[in-house]
């Protein structure tokens, strides 16, 4: 078992398979978060101060696909969300080990690499977990699948990588903007003019990825960006269960001045939540919500 598919059980420090997630010799829970994690069921919340998130099954779907790791130690934020392809075998198992496994990767190398090839080197880590886990061909359904979205924060600079439809979002008193950019149908049909917003959204294959961590996927290398924010705001990662009731950068930042601009991020966090399950909750929901202040140097502890 190779190093950065494995992980050491912070209690007792036995080693496990990164897809596991609780230790087989204490009981621990494993996968590596912040302080302040809390976790009921499907549904969990990491508060970390100046970063916070948490992610929900909705109101449909009877499991959460969804994950989410957040990290604000060292001088840096390091927030990942993995939304598991509905349409493939083992999509939980997908999100969390891709999840933990990129995560677990930003974190520990940031001093090493420069931010876009740490991004790179990450989504590569969180490609061999995913193809790490167990699965039947004969199954009708795909290899193991999900979209990805990570972001540091490391006291300079944004750097996003994505693949998939998750999503990345900066937010500040005079802007809203996306990130990230989507590897899907939809996005494809905007770039060469097919058709217009209106038609592309409105059509069945509008919501189909064409890029994803998996097996079947036509290549994992990520879309990376690179943001340098040149006045306080929030940086938010997202999975489709909450964007898709609030497609537009604008709508996204509606929404956070409704919940309370000043508000901390697990409270942004959890009104953000609260409006897409007011709308229907028909997705698993997922957010992180980060403080970014750049003349604060390094990013908040």
């Amino acid at each position: 078992m190779s190093d950065d598919l494995a992980v050491a059980c912070p209690q007792c420090g036995v080693v496990a398979p990164i897809e596991h997630r609780f230790c087989e010799a204490c009981g621990a829970r494993l996968a590596p978060v912040a302080d302040g994690d809390t976790q009921e069921g499907d549904r969990r919340e990491i508060d970390a101060g100046t970063a916070a998130g948490l992610t929900n099954p909705g109101l449909v779907k009877s499991s959460n696909q969804d994950a989410l790791y957040l990290d604000g130690t060292g001088g840096r934020v390091v927030a990942v969300v993995c939304d598991g392809v509905s349409s493939s075998v083992a999509a939980e198992a997908a999100a969390r080990v891709a999840c933990t496994a990129a995560g677990r990767a930003l974190s520990a190398n940031g001093a090493e690499h420069s931010p876009e090839a740490a991004m790179r080197a990450a989504v590569a880590v969180a490609q061999r977990a995913v193809l790490g886990i167990p699965w039947e061909a004969s199954s009708p359904l795909g290899a193991p699948a999900c979209t990805f979205v990570g972001a540091v924060w490391d006291g300079a600079q944004v750097t996003v990588g994505s693949l998939g439809d998750s999503r990345a979002y900066w937010v500040d008193d005079d802007s809203a903007q996306c990130l990230s950019v989507d590897d899907s149908w939809l996005r494809e049909q905007l770039d060469i003019g097919l058709m217009t917003a209106e038609e592309a959204t409105d059509d069945p294959r509008a919501h189909q990825i064409t890029r994803w961590l998996g097996a079947d996927a036509p290549d994992a290398v990520p879309s990376v960006t690179v943001f340098v924010p040149q006045r306080r705001g929030r940086l938010m990662v997202c999975s489709d269960g909450l964007w898709n009731y609030a497609p537009q950068p604008v709508d996204l930042a509606a929404w956070l001045q409704e919940a309370g601009a000043e508000r901390s991020p697990i409270e942004l966090a959890r009104g953000l939540v609260d409006r897409a399950l007011a709308r229907g909750g028909h997705d698993n929901i997922t957010v992180a919500v980060i403080d970014v202040d750049p003349d604060g140097g390094e990013a908040d502890q």
